[in-house]
């Protein structure tokens, strides 16, 4: 209030405390320097700037609108930043509680040579997790017939991989997990590592509205062939037989009284 040229963005993020000790607070310290102030209640993060003061909006305005990817996708940043510089090494496995019952877990092996993400996958409904099964299932096969593309695993919930099984915590009635392995030459350059991240970022997201979309064409399918069967039976329906008029030899209808 009487500020009107200050902007002050609130963000609430999921895992906030292990995203700021797996890169989150350096994020804050470079991309946002500055900026941080108290968030209100119920948020996890506040960013304020002047638009007045600030000498190119459109890098302003970039960072508010990039905050959360900056943010959740700063623990990759960090893995694979190091990844490219060769400079990777055994470092503990950090967990992340991505969403309710779910997790992603950032593993660096021990030949430093690769970056492991596993997601923890669940869904509440059966059918959902039905679908999610069978579309791991499919991308773990496709993704071997894509060349450069990062090796993709799908394990049963009784079975983390290896690079987690130590420190696994998830129920063994989720679905299961489904594994990345990343290399360098997946992020050996800034544009190759933003998108490496932004995809990792958003594979929760396209799992999810890839079931949705699969449901829905599933229903179409169902409607149009329930509505084939209708005209079928439609056709078969035999009409009562109508009386035949009686015509005479000149054409007039017969009557008969």
């Amino acid at each position: 209030p009487g500020q009107e040229s200050v902007l002050t963005l609130h963000v609430a993020l999921p895992c906030y405390d292990q995203l700021l000790q797996h890169g989150g607070a350096e994020c804050l310290e470079t991309t946002y320097s500055g900026m941080v102030s108290q968030p209100e209640p119920g948020y996890s993060v506040a960013l304020s700037a002047n638009a007045d003061e600030t000498s190119s909006p459109e890098d302003l305005l970039s960072k508010l609108v990039l905050v959360k990817r900056n943010l959740m996708g700063a623990p990759f940043q960090k893995a694979f930043s190091s990844l490219a510089a060769g400079t990777a090494k055994d470092l503990p496995v950090a967990r992340l509680p991505w969403r309710k019952n779910e997790s992603v877990y950032i593993a660096m092996p021990s030949n430093w040579d690769r970056v492991t993400i596993v997601f923890s996958v669940d869904f509440p409904e059966e059918s959902d997790r039905a679908y999610c099964r069978i579309f791991l299932q499919q991308l773990q096969d496709v993704g071997r017939k894509v060349n450069n593309a990062p090796p993709v695993v799908f394990s049963e919930a009784k079975e983390p991989p290896l690079e987690i099984r130590d420190t696994c915590t998830e129920s063994p009635l989720i679905v299961g997990f489904v594994s990345f392995t990343i290399f360098d030459h997946h992020v050996k350059t800034p544009a190759k590592l933003a998108k490496t991240i932004d995809n990792l970022i958003g594979f929760r997201n396209y799992l999810h509205f890839h079931i949705k979309a699969a449901k829905t064409n599933l229903h179409m399918r169902m409607r149009r062939k329930v509505n084939s069967w209708i005209q079928i039976v439609n056709r078969a329906i035999m009409t009562a037989d109508k009386p035949k008029d009686m015509k005479t030899s000149s054409g007039k209808t017969f009557t008969r009284k």
